[in-house]
């Protein structure tokens, strides 16, 4: 993730020297209002340009995940670049609007126009065609704007239900071109030939595309496989349900810790860690009911009914030939069960710790990780926060020793992981090398 960030910010410095080169006089003009104008030109581009990596993180291109390691790292990227396109864009409407209302209110003086020189022929036609598009470009990009702010604030409202969230986030896609068209019609034309200019139009033909390929549904269809429901069966005390399903021929397989999106009916696709070994048949999940979609899922599915599997996604690779610390919070392990399966019958890799942590341990499960864990070589360690204290750094040292020996594994809740970080980083453990999760976080 570090190195995401550095590339990220070395983006951003670009696109910063590249408009910087096309309004030199920045810092030494004393007019608020040609401020005004090269600050809503640099935080319409650098926004339009962060939205246009979001759409194209929101693909599910494998060549990202690749490049990312895995597709929760995308998703992350993707959320927070999106809050940050949209923090630009609040402040590009608000140095639109603020010296306009000052004006109105006769705080401040509004400039003389200032008229170009006439531009050549063939130029002027093109000119004057975009010059009597502004009207129209700056009432599409304000809809826009404000459709955007909406959509976002749904998306994280945490009690929101699952089909708004994704209606919110497909609707994104028809805001961001309403953006696009804005932005492209609204450049300066200074900026036309520079290379800020061809940077932007580049960014916003391809989020274009990101952005139709994701209102056309093609998002993840080249990666769709037919599967049945072959079993089930339904932990209470954990609330928990196990699925198993049998993929047709084109299924691939997986690895340990990946997961997939399981489209049942007509419902929307959602994300599911694959519980069962690499070279399993079958593709098993644990399921947890958390939400208006996983409650009462158990009750929902039958035997013989048809499922679309979409996946596998995820890149978490074990080392094995380390020492670990493995660590799940609630439905997290989920992403253990299978390098478990994988392990079984093998005692010479080296230590291994696995702390499970839930709110209420299901007997069944407890019983299934105890028998996996055993014939794995694996030391468990089952937290029940109901009656145990949560799991902390000092736990864990005092279980296996000097943390900084270990490499960390972990999948479960976000805030979880940024507990144990933040005490980690008081150990000065190595966290940027030595600490991997997997984080299902949607919104």
């Amino acid at each position: 993730m570090k190195t995401t960030r550095n590339v990220i910010w070395v983006m951003i410095a670009t696109i910063s020297t590249l408009w910087f080169a096309v309004e030199p006089q920045f810092f030494t003009s004393n007019n608020l209002f040609e401020w005004r104008s090269a600050i809503i030109q640099y935080s319409g581009i650098l926004s339009l340009i962060l939205m246009s990596i979001t759409m194209i993180l929101a693909m599910r291109l494998s060549v990202i995940e690749n490049w990312l390691s895995g597709m929760d790292k995308a998703y992350r990227i993707h959320k927070w670049l999106g809050i940050s396109s949209i923090a630009l864009g609040i402040s590009h409407w608000l140095w639109y609007q603020i010296p306009k209302w000052l004006v109105m209110a006769g705080i401040l003086t509004r400039p003389a126009r200032q008229h170009d020189s006439k531009p050549a022929a063939t130029e002027f036609s093109w000119n004057a065609w975009v010059n009597n598009l502004h009207g129209f470009a700056e009432n599409i990009g304000e809809w826009g704007f404000y459709l955007l702010l909406a959509l976002l604030m749904i998306s994280l409202w945490a009690t929101v239900k699952y089909k708004p969230f994704k209606l919110s986030h497909r609707l994104m896609s028809v805001a961001y071109l309403l953006i696009v068209v804005h932005s492209v019609l609204l450049l300066k034309h200074a900026y036309w030939g520079e290379p800020i200019y061809y940077l932007t139009l580049g960014f916003a033909f391809i989020g274009s595309i990101a952005a139709m390929y994701s209102l056309l549904g093609f998002v993840g269809r080249s990666n769709r496989h037919a599967a049945v429901v072959v079993s089930t069966r339904y932990f209470p005390q954990a609330e928990t349900m196990e699925l198993i399903l049998k993929p047709n021929s084109a299924w691939q397989g997986h690895t340990a810790g990946q997961f997939a999106y399981l489209q049942f009916g007509n419902e929307d696709p959602h994300p599911f860690t694959i519980v069962s070994g690499t070279t399993d048949p079958e593709i098993r999940f644990l399921i947890k009911a958390l939400g208006d979609f996983t409650t009462g899922l158990y009750e929902r599915i039958k035997i013989g009914d048809a499922v679309t599997v979409e996946g596998p996604y995820g890149r978490v690779n074990f080392d094995l030939n380390k020492p670990q610390i493995w660590i799940a919070g609630g439905v997290g392990i989920a992403a253990f069960f299978a390098i478990l399966e994988t392990l079984k019958g093998k005692t010479n890799h080296p230590r291994i710790d696995l702390f499970y942590c839930n709110r209420g341990i299901d007997n069944h499960l407890a019983d299934e990780l105890y028998s996996l864990t055993q014939q794995a070589d694996v030391r468990l360690n089952v937290i029940d926060t109901l009656h145990s204290p949560r799991l902390n750094i000092d736990y864990i040292a005092t279980q296996c020793g000097n943390v900084n020996d270990y490499d960390f594994y972990f999948c479960g809740p976000e805030i979880f992981s940024k507990t144990l970080t933040k005490a980690l980083g008081a150990h000065s453990f190595d966290i940027e090398k030595n600490y991997h999760e997997e984080l299902f976080v949607m919104r």
